[in-house]
């Protein structure tokens, strides 16, 4: 008789599972999830808990138990699919490792799966490749996604979607695998660090998950999870030391570019920062000034201050160089290993600030720093606690740890300040820092402007909802646009043929510089520029000079899933439109802009946003030629 009920229970759960897959979307199916237990390496799915479901009119929370453990497996109707997390609680400990909270297989009916695009995101993109290479490809790269993922066919067609909705505490992973039977298997992971398992009571971040929408709605519905600020946050501008100067930075460079940001009328009016970036300490840990900041900081505030700027200083708060004072002799400062010994990251040791002693040290760094003058705060590296395992507060996952970091930061910075968030994770969620680095570093490479702009387009909807958007600087030194023949400090890979991507190809043409400026300004976020002003031609500064000023509204790309990169950026202006079309090829290529296809009215003409030349429209299409790597932006009035 008890075999007899479960079988029904069990019948009932895959019904009830089977009515959800329907309404997540076709071609869904065989939802499930599984638990990991360190003793034994036990692995539990949903036959080991006799699930029992409560349903209503919008949601299902189906629940059961495994020996001392009890769960709560809960889906809930929103925005075109569900929301899924699991839970797990207990009277003793869980030692639970890692929950899979949702497993889904997924096969379109429509063209050849290998061929569509996969929303591949990874926030370890220095080493992991992003964008929307084809499934084929994906699986040959074979990287778990973190955030979001999904697969599509193009821009038009219903695809699936699924995104963490934020914030959250802890690692929350996608893996895509093709099986045997030619179906894609979704796999959506929380891990949970060595001091956080052992909590008596665990849940899984939530997963948005639809299969009912194409990219660009599955994009907005998830934005939808995370309302804009409040206040309608302005983004700022400003000239940093970095790209140029790197770790030569010095004061007389700071009154140097200064100096020809003053004398020039545009720029004056619109760069409000200037920031000191890395380059000016002693070494990580020993935050103080070196020799070629004669005077101190107090000199360089004053200095910036006199011109009518407002100072601002980087700084890595968490890396501790092992060879410096801290690093010698303050191990209380540190993140442990298993063993009980300082964790290396990056050749640095890592501050812990869930530390007593780290509390203190952060707080004397940043006070100090406040009272001089500085008031925007360039906070980097602190990516970096998502390798941790084990901090001082043993119940907390490494985004609630940056959560309370940048919390403290504010706390000794105050309000008064302007804090970016360079390395700080998407995920930690809204009302962190004024605004965030949206990925990798720019240089003034082609390769680079490609790898900024992929991690920028699964970010793009975040702009004033998470913070404003920093894409990084504006820079546009180059072959054509430089004084100088050599543009960049020395680059130790330039003449290696396997080189890296890091720093990887050669320096800005024109074209390219004009498109990385046009980029800059679709995105409707901050904008500092980091050349070194006063060996930029009149080319460049022609450049730089439209490229600080602000446009009106973020740009969405109407192409995803159409190739590797979108080309296609549109603003909808208050007034118009403004459509910017890069051609990522590395030859000539013609496009053709259908703007009934974007459900657009066809104008009789478009501006030109550069040179204002006029062109007409035919048969409701804009056809134009653009060269490697050229883009070009249109404006048109609304009717």
């Amino acid at each position: 008789m008890t075999a007899s009920i479960q079988n029904t229970e069990r019948n009932n759960t895959l019904r009830i599972l089977n009515k959800i897959a329907e309404g997540i979307g076709c071609s869904i199916s065989d939802i499930s999830f599984r638990i990991y237990l360190k003793e034994h390496n036990i692995i539990l799915s949903p036959d080991d808990f006799n699930l029992v479901p409560d349903l209503n009119d919008e949601s299902v929370k189906f629940e059961g138990s495994w020996r001392d453990i009890n769960i709560i497996w809960d889906f809930k109707k929103s925005k075109g699919g569900y929301t899924v997390s699991l839970k797990a609680y207990s009277d003793n400990q869980l030692n639970c490792t890692a929950f899979d909270s949702l497993i889904v297989r997924y096969k379109p009916e429509t063209g050849n799966i290998m061929d569509w695009r996969v929303l591949q995101y990874s926030d370890r993109y220095v080493t992991n490749p992003i964008g929307f290479p084809t499934v084929k490809e994906a699986l040959e790269i074979d990287t778990p996604c973190n955030m979001l993922t999904g697969t599509f066919r193009n821009n038009k067609e219903k695809g699936l979607f699924l995104g963490t909705v934020l914030p959250q505490d802890n690692r929350h992973l996608y893996k895509m695998q093709m099986l045997e039977s030619g179906q894609l298997q979704f796999t959506c992971t929380t891990r949970f660090i060595t001091t956080v398992c052992t909590d008596n009571s665990l849940s899984s971040e939530i997963t948005w998950i639809s299969a009912c929408k194409n990219v660009k709605e599955s994009f907005d519905a998830y934005a939808d999870f995370v309302p804009f600020l409040p206040d309608d946050p302005k983004p700022v501008r400003g000239w940093n030391s970095w790209d140029y100067y790197y770790f030569s930075v010095s004061l007389d460079a700071l009154i140097e570019n200064m100096e020809a940001i003053r004398k020039d009328d545009i720029l004056s009016k619109n760069i409000q920062y200037i920031v000191i970036d890395d380059g000016w300490q002693h070494m990580y840990g020993e935050w103080e000034p070196n020799y070629k900041f004669p005077g101190g900081l107090e000199r360089a505030v004053k200095e910036i201050k006199v011109r009518g700027f407002i100072p601002g200083i980087w700084l890595a708060p968490l890396f501790i160089d092992t060879a410096s004072y801290a690093g010698l002799r303050m191990p209380e400062l540190m993140v442990k290993n298993e063993y009980g010994d300082p964790l290396i990251y990056d050749g640095n040791y890592i501050l812990d600030p869930t530390s007593p002693a780290g509390k203190k040290f952060l707080k004397g760094i940043y006070t100090k720093l406040y009272e001089m003058g500085f008031r925007y705060f360039k906070v980097d590296h602190v990516r970096c606690l998502l390798n941790v395992d084990r901090f001082y507060e043993k119940h907390k996952g490494p985004y609630e740890v940056l959560r309370d970091l940048f919390a403290l930061i504010r706390e000794c910075v105050t309000e008064e300040s302007y804090i970016l968030g360079c390395s700080l994770p998407l995920e930690c969620g809204p009302g962190l820092s004024d605004a965030g680095r949206t990925g990798i570093d720019i240089h003034n490479q082609w390769n680079h402007l490609e790898w900024a702009l992929e991690c920028y387009t699964f970010k793009y909807w975040a702009n004033k909802r998470v913070w404003v958007n920093d894409i990084d600087f504006l820079i546009v030194r180059g072959k054509d646009t430089s004084l100088e023949e050599e543009t960049n400090v020395l680059n130790p890979n330039e003449n290696n043929p396997n080189a890296p991507r890091w720093r990887r190809g050669e320096v800005f043409d024109k074209y390219e510089a004009q498109t990385w400026t046009n980029i800059v300004m679709f995105t409707r976020g901050n904008v500092f520029l980091s050349d070194r002003i006063n060996m930029l031609n009149e080319e460049g500064k022609k450049l730089i000079r439209k490229g600080i000023q602000s446009t009106e509204t973020t740009a969405e790309p109407l192409d995803m899933c159409c190739g590797y990169h979108p080309s296609l950026w549109l603003q909808r202006l208050n007034s118009g439109y403004r459509l910017t079309v890069i051609n990522w090829q590395d030859e000539k290529a013609v496009y053709s802009f259908d703007f009934e296809e974007y459900r657009l009215t066809a104008p009789d003409k478009v501006v030109n946003d550069w040179t204002g030349e006029e062109i007409g429209i035919q048969n409701g299409r804009l056809n134009i030629e653009l060269n490697s790597h050229e883009s070009i932006v249109f404006i048109w009035d609304k009717f």
